[in-house]
């Protein structure tokens, strides 16, 4: 897919952590195939930081190797990378606990397609200004935000929630509880988002908003990123934005 040799970027910044966990990975070296992995690591500095590094190198080594759909093909590597960082563990006592999220996206000129552990986020943004979240979120949020809707847990509980951040699946190395694995049609116009979770300081309609604007993907990708900055927060995680323009 040459077409997208300057039509996509990626960056992170570490935010206010001492260390950097997140990872990513483009490969555009098939036609018609062109391949985006996050991963948002967990366990420490050491912990998270090897068991992104690792999910990530599993996966863009691994991906173009197996046969069948791309649907199965995103299956069997995402099983390949759970069972590599299984490996990594065993050989590694003091990582143990370490882990990370993951999202892989193929892309052709018609469609995207993806698999997915945890709460890293993958938007879609369509010239009509709208931009819709493409897979789940596999955090405690959206158990507390049902919670609210069901007024059993006031909003302003939600925002400070101590669970609202925890995860319901990710690699780890043993069994994976979600999986979340789709697939969406695209048109020319289209922009699409990757980003590890710090990217949550932004609202939807901010990310939007930047999405609009007619810039190449390397300056979209860099704004978002000052965007987030700008926000200040005490706290502040890592963030990685991968951005593909269609």
């Amino acid at each position: 897919m040459a077409k997208y040799n300057e039509e996509f970027a990626g960056e992170r910044i570490q935010g206010k952590r001492h260390y950097q966990e997140d990872d990513f990975g483009f490969d555009n070296s098939q036609p018609q195939d062109f391949l985006m992995v996050l991963a948002d690591g967990m366990g420490g500095h050491k912990g998270g930081a090897f068991a992104s590094k690792c999910v990530i190198k599993t996966f863009m080594d691994s991906y173009h190797a197996v046969s069948g759909s791309v649907a199965e093909r995103l299956q069997q590597i995402l099983q390949k990378t759970n069972e590599q960082l299984a490996l990594e563990v065993q050989s590694r006592p003091k990582l143990k606990g370490m882990g990370c999220t993951l999202v892989a996206a193929a892309i052709s000129d018609v469609q995207i397609e993806w698999i997915s552990v945890g709460d890293s986020p993958l938007w879609l943004y369509k010239k009509a200004g709208d931009l819709v979240r493409l897979n789940e979120d596999h955090s405690m949020k959206p158990i507390l935000q049902e919670l609210v809707h069901l007024g059993e847990l006031m909003p302003e509980e939600l925002a400070t929630h101590p669970d609202r951040n925890m995860l319901r699946a990710a690699i780890v190395g043993g069994k994976i509880d979600l999986i979340d694995q789709s697939s969406a049609p695209l048109e020319a116009g289209d922009r699409i988002l990757l980003a590890s979770d710090g990217i949550l300081s932004l609202s939807e309609t901010e990310i939007a908003n930047i999405l609009d604007q007619p810039l190449s993907a390397k300056a979209l990708v860099k704004k978002l990123l000052v965007a987030v900055e700008k926000k200040g927060k005490r706290n502040q995680d890592n963030t990685t934005v991968l951005v593909l323009k269609m």
